[in-house]
């Protein structure tokens, strides 16, 4: 097990009414003037729980502004409008609420109102790091089970004009607190609870995925969570009011994105990596969707240099016996289940199926390897393995 730090400051209130907690979360701790950030109007009107926290907020006298429009794979730009209401409000908390691009379009503008919006890209492109002291807290009130960033690190953010998008990864970024009432998860559309279903299970796969061997109980730790997981989201998938499998799903995208399943190894096996540079060709593409797109032809092209850990996630998370003889057909057979559980989520299986042309897999696979990037820290991903990755989720090269 190699060394690691872990910290998780989030104060997380789960449950039912959970939402409740909110205003005195707020006024013990000294909060003026609160920022209240979400999805455009039409889609607010759709979350109850947004028109009862502003209620709550105007009840309790506590004084808020707001900043609706995040959309999916949230930009620089409108960051840099979060960022200037926020200066002329006098904000000195941000309550976002929503899944994760609410919660990262948050979190970017609280790195930036008081550094500047070149600093936030800065931060986005690990060129530099931000201080807590300079970064404006950010609580959430979670209403989708994906991306985990109610307790994780990362700050995903789309910059349109140099066509890119990265992650801010950083301590400052952990929530003040994550409100999350399994409740409000009840009314999500089935795609978009497929999506966060599988974002959830590659967030766990990009740090069980690696070169790091002796990390057992981690190994356990994230096996246990896909398990769960893969249960709770069929359970969800065939009644979305099934409360305890919302709470399953919405405890599991944290605990797969907080970095309880990558400590004491490295972490990285370059499926987020490839997907997220996909969005230079398709800015639109739904996170999860992505990554169900890509997952077959990454874990195809690398399974058999890593046959052991293919071999382990076959066995263990799916239950499928080991062939001593022939292992690499075991790890075929784990591979082909989640293959299966794509099709059964009803999930985006090619590239043609999210708006990703042949014509850009070259821009793609340059962006991946730029500068001399490791896409993979399972194993060396090249320029042409990563070529060939996005081959391979063609329809008429899907059997290669």
């Amino acid at each position: 097990m190699l060394d690691f730090e872990f910290s998780l400051p989030t104060k997380v209130i789960f449950g039912r009414n959970a939402e409740e907690k909110i205003p005195e979360l707020i006024q013990k701790n000294g909060f003026r003037k609160i920022l209240l950030h979400s999805y455009d109007q039409e889609t607010v009107e759709r979350i109850p729980v947004y028109k009862k926290i502003k209620e709550m907020l105007t009840r309790e006298g506590i004084a808020f502004t707001e900043l609706l429009g995040v959309q999916p794979n949230p930009t620089l730009r409108f960051i840099g409008k979060g960022i200037d209401l926020c200066r002329k409000e006098g904000v000195d908390f941000i309550l976002a609420v929503g899944g994760g691009s609410v919660i990262d379009s948050a979190k970017g503008i609280g790195l930036g109102i008081h550094t500047s919006l070149e600093d936030v890209w800065r931060f986005a492109e690990g060129s530099k790091v931000p201080k807590a002291e300079d970064t404006v807290k950010v609580g959430v009130v979670l209403t989708a089970a994906a991306a985990g960033s109610e307790t994780s690190t990362a700050a995903v953010i789309l910059n349109e004009e140099k066509n890119l998008k990265r992650g801010a990864h950083h301590e400052a970024n952990r929530p003040f607190f994550a409100v999350m009432n399994p409740e409000i998860t009840f009314t999500v559309p089935k795609f978009q609870t497929a999506c966060g279903i599988f974002d959830s299970l590659m967030h766990v796969c990009e740090r069980y995925f690696t070169a790091t061997q002796d990390a057992s109980l981690t190994d356990r730790v994230a096996e246990a969570i896909m398990k769960s997981i893969i249960e709770a989201g069929r359970r969800v998938m065939k009644n979305p009011h099934d409360y305890e499998a919302r709470a399953a799903l919405m405890w599991g995208a944290s605990m797969a994105h907080n970095n309880l399943t990558g400590c004491g190894r490295l972490k990285g096996s370059g499926i987020h990596l490839i997907e997220e540079e996909m969005h230079s060709a398709n800015a639109g593409i739904v996170h999860g969707a992505g990554l169900s797109v890509i997952f077959p032809a990454w874990a195809r092209q690398v399974y058999t240099r890593k046959l052991a850990r293919f071999v382990q996630f076959a066995n263990r998370v799916w239950n499928i016996e080991i062939n001593c003889e022939h292992p690499e057909e075991t790890a075929v057979q784990g591979i082909e289940r989640m293959e299966a559980l794509i099709r059964e989520l009803k999930l985006p299986e090619t590239m043609e199926d999210i708006g990703v042309s042949e014509a850009s897999f070259p821009m793609i696979a340059d962006q991946c390897c730029q500068n001399g990037r490791t896409v993979s820290n399972l194993c060396i991903l090249t320029r042409k393995d990563v070529c060939t990755i996005l081959e391979r989720c063609c329809k008429k090269k899907k059997d290669l």
